[in-house]
């Protein structure tokens, strides 16, 4: 029976997420064809066009089955930025839930999972506005200069932030702080590649202050994306981020959101992994690798200009892993020296996958279970180990959970509890609260009393009760009925 004739007054969004290689893909078909909905794609390098192998996207027949959303939209060169994919998949979210089908979120890049399930972004840019060092000199042109008042201004300003938190910067109590020169900003923007790791942390810690002394020099993007965020906005990155903190652990709609965590167990995980990259290889991944650095790579390195493989789609695994062998001529490649390169990148791929996958899981426990300042949404993990027990133990439980929220019915499956550290409870001298009733986060006990005698506890209270008791009926139903016969 279609969704839309069993649901109920809301429907959830659901998001599949877990390390690659561990089944998102596949359930996630399997759900939008059970519920006769669409898919919303969540990966950071699905999104490109190109390298459909490497990148693991869904196939052909697979798209056929249930629509995605995000694959394939943009060219190699282009850029995209998590605002970018927040804005276009809340509006895809907010369509299909008004066509009554349940949004449903499969991808690996958690920041992209975090940007639609919490508000935590500090930047709004259009789509058409790409990171500014890479901008066209026309679009540079545009950047209004500033006058030496509002510089100074901004300098005060950011002494005064520095002031009221504290960091790690060597500066010393009232050291003035210098701006940042129009001269030097334009050489900054032109020029950017030309300057070192230091040089260039050396400019943010002149305009932000705050900002530069909780990033690492080495942490280039990182530092970049700081000094974007001032010469878009005229704002400080470290007054916005304080700005946020109060409501960055909020879910953006409360009791509306369902995630599963795909599962496996490690040492079955890791040969899986490497077994997806052999596939990988039979199905022409070599061959991929060639054409897609053929076309865009090799004109990059003609023009002496050296591949970028930390921007895009060039960040992809496999395509840094490979760049040696690439960079053979047809002859070199096939000597025996070109062959045992092959086995190192074909190795080193392998080995750069299993670390990934281990990053992720980590990344989704530190963000979601283990962070002492969020809401947590129902998560509930599914083990895909066994791939001859996927539909028991993935497939059909997944339905299971998903029917129980629409139909409004007691679940047979809890989602996992926070575990976050003792040493993170005490945020800020305030003490660290959970409300398992809620399933949520509260800072500060004052904060949390007040909760316990709200309106929404005693509602989420009243609703568990009576799904209990509902639930024990059904037992003793069952039971009387067993008894009898």
């Amino acid at each position: 029976m279609a969704l839309r004739v069993v649901m109920s007054s809301r429907l959830p969004m659901v998001i599949i997420l877990g390390a690659t290689g561990t089944g998102k893909t596949k359930l996630g078909v399997e759900l939008a064809q059970k519920y006769e909905t669409e898919i919303i794609s969540a990966d950071s390098m699905q999104i490109y066009k190109g390298l459909d192998l490497v990148t693991a996207k869904a196939s052909v027949h697979e798209r056929e089955m249930a629509r995605h959303h995000l694959l394939d939209i943009l060219e190699p060169h282009q850029h995209f930025t998590v605002v970018d994919f927040r804005n276009r998949a809340l509006k895809i979210i907010e369509n299909l839930t008004e066509q009554g089908k349940m949004p449903i979120v499969v991808g690996g890049t958690n920041y992209y999972i975090e940007s639609i399930v919490y508000k935590i972004l500090v930047e709004d840019m259009n789509d058409e506005e790409a990171l500014l060092w890479d901008m066209s000199r026309r679009k540079r042109d545009l950047v209004d200069s500033e006058t030496q008042e509002v510089q100074e201004k901004k300098a005060k300003q950011s002494e005064d932030a520095q002031n009221d938190e504290p960091t790690t910067s060597d500066d010393k109590p009232g050291e003035e702080v210098v701006a940042i020169s129009k001269e030097q900003l334009k050489e900054f923007v032109d020029n950017e590649k030309n300057y070192t790791n230091e040089e260039i942390h050396a400019k943010l810690k002149s305009i932000d202050p705050v900002m530069a002394a909780r990033l690492h020099f080495n942490n280039r993007r990182k530092v970049l994306r700081s000094m974007e965020v001032w010469l878009k906005s005229g704002r400080l990155h470290s007054e916005i981020l304080a700005e946020q903190k109060l409501s960055e652990g909020q879910l953006r709609k409360p009791g509306e959101t369902i995630i599963f965590w795909l599962k496996c167990e490690q040492s079955v995980h890791d040969k899986r992994l490497n077994s997806r990259v052999d596939s990988m290889l039979e199905d022409g991944l070599i061959q991929e690798l060639l054409d897609f650095h053929a076309r865009h790579n090799m004109q990059r390195i003609q023009d002496d200009k050296p591949p970028d493989y930390t921007k895009g789609i060039f960040q992809t695994l496999g395509f840094k892993e490979f760049h040696d062998y690439l960079m053979l001529s047809e002859e070199q490649r096939n000597s025996d020296e070109g062959k045992t390169l092959l086995q190192q990148s074909i190795e080193n791929m392998k080995m750069a996958t299993r670390r990934y996958a281990r990053r992720q899981n980590k990344m989704i426990r530190g963000r979601f279970l283990e962070h002492p300042t969020r809401e947590i949404p129902p998560i509930y993990e599914l083990d895909t180990s066994d791939v001859s027990k996927w539909d028991e133990l993935v497939k059909n439980k997944a339905i299971q959970i998903i029917d129980s929220f629409l139909n409004d019915s007691p679940c047979d499956f809890e989602p996992l509890k926070a575990n976050v550290a003792e040493e993170k409870r005490n945020i800020d001298g305030n003490s660290y609260n959970f409300c398992d009733v809620c399933n949520r986060v509260f800072i500060g006990d004052n904060v949390y009393a007040i909760h316990l005698k709200s309106f929404r506890h005693m509602k989420v209270l009243k609703k568990k009760k009576r799904l209990e008791e509902k639930c024990k009926k059904e037992n003793d139903k069952a039971q009387d009925s067993a008894e009898s016969q």
